[in-house]
């Protein structure tokens, strides 16, 4: 039996994968609703929470932390805590005396505290299952589940969207010019970029080779990861492309590969900032029409939300304006920094943007060699698509946080 590469032996050690997932689920219960939470990402409604962007993922992500938590108290194992532990307890502390004392909106900045509580015991607690590798092997399993759901999702999209059926499985064009001939795809996630960011960080996860899934498997993921991505005409295509990049020079292990990778990360990052700087003009139909054109703040959404934003931080530069509060303007109106330092410390203040960047050195540092190239180049994608949207609140990076913590951890790596 052969299907896109696929043959039976395939099809058998992906059986026996996730088999060995499901009886690693079985053996604590609180890696078994993390599980169920990762398996809900591309599956945003029916929501039973009052906030906009909350999901069912939020429900089980607090039962496993709380199950993990009295698994900790019965097992009587004391926390061991290391410089990335303080580091993000700092960056919580900061984030609720912002909302404390700087939040115009208490109920918001609440809320987004709580969401930082989240991202956190999310980090904790990927650190500590992906230290076990049949553990590990399970999570990768889980994500190429949700692979294959949000490739179905993303078809069905564009089926209904050539039927003339609007659903919410697409997002607005922003600047891209609208037609009948494309749309932008976010299937189950709340828009586009979020579903290209998250691709980003799954392709990382299917380039795993030790979570004893086929190859071919883990290719045909990747296949339909950059189908998907492609398809969100989001700037997270630039980070997915940068990780690709940087995993094949790590497979060729030569010096001029290295130089390339190298190259195509500089190229990555002013492509980048030159998307914000510049005005976009681009309808995809028509490739030869794509423009980048400096404008003033005033017409370009993007500059002129860093301009206000950068203005908000000299103004708020210890506490910011509030966790949650949108630190730029554009027309009048609120507007996000679309740039993850800045909106880091304009909302949350300078000392809070330390503690995230102190974070990552943390965890960069600490890392055991040789270097885990699925996990970091997936970091470093993420890190480019950071300059381009605010990523700090989005689950699947604090995830890869923990898959970095945990490979530093790992005795056996």
């Amino acid at each position: 039996m052969r299907v896109a590469g696929v043959t039976g032996p395939d099809l058998r050690h992906l059986r026996e994968a996730v088999q060995g997932a499901v009886l690693a689920a079985r053996e604590r219960p609180s890696f078994a609703l993390y599980l169920v939470a990762l398996f809900l990402f591309p599956f945003k409604w029916l929501s039973p929470l009052s906030h906009a962007q909350a999901s069912w993922i939020d429900v089980f992500i607090a039962a496993s932390a709380v199950t993990w938590g009295w698994e900790q108290i019965r097992s009587g194992r004391k926390p061991r805590l290391r410089a990335p532990h303080w580091f993000g307890g700092a960056y919580l502390a900061l984030a609720a005396l912002s909302a404390l004392l700087a939040s115009s909106d208490r109920s918001v900045g609440a809320e987004n505290v709580v969401i930082v509580v989240e991202l956190g015991l999310l980090a904790v607690l990927t650190s500590d299952f992906a230290r076990v590798p049949r553990r590990r092997s399970a999570i990768v399993v889980a994500i190429l589940a949700v692979t294959f759901v949000t490739g179905v999702e993303a078809v069905v999209a564009l089926g209904l969207f050539y039927a003339g059926i609007d659903t919410s499985l697409l997002s607005g064009y922003g600047d891209l010019e609208p037609s009948d001939l494309y749309a932008r795809v976010s299937a189950g996630f709340y828009s586009a970029p979020l579903l290209g960011s998250f691709c980003i960080f799954a392709s990382a996860l299917l380039a795993r080779g030790d979570a004893g899934i086929p190859p071919s498997w883990r290719r045909l993921g990747q296949y339909v990861l950059t189908l998907v991505v492609l398809l969100t005409f989001s700037r997270a295509v630039i980070g997915f492309a940068l990780a690709l990049i940087i995993r094949a020079a790590h497979r060729r292990g030569t010096r001029r590969a290295r130089l390339a990778a190298t190259v195509a990360a500089s190229l990555a990052i002013a492509l980048m900032i030159g998307l914000t700087v510049g005005k976009v003009e681009l309808d995809p139909t028509h490739p030869a029409s794509f423009r980048v054109t400096l404008a003033r703040a005033s017409e370009n959404p993007r500059l002129e939300g860093l301009t206000t934003s950068f203005d908000t931080l000299a103004d708020h530069p210890v506490l910011g304006s509030g966790p949650g509060s949108l630190p730029g303007e554009f027309d009048d109106g609120p507007f996000r920094a679309h740039f993850t330092p800045l909106n880091v410390a304009a909302t949350m203040g300078l000392p809070a943007l330390l503690a995230l960047v102190g974070l990552v050195i943390a965890l960069w540092r600490q890392r055991r060699q040789p270097t885990d190239t699925a996990t970091w180049s997936g970091l470093a994608g993420l890190g480019v698509d950071a300059i381009g949207q605010d990523v700090e609140h989005f689950r699947h990076v604090w995830v890869m946080f923990g898959l970095a913590d945990a490979g530093r951890q790992d005795p056996t790596r």
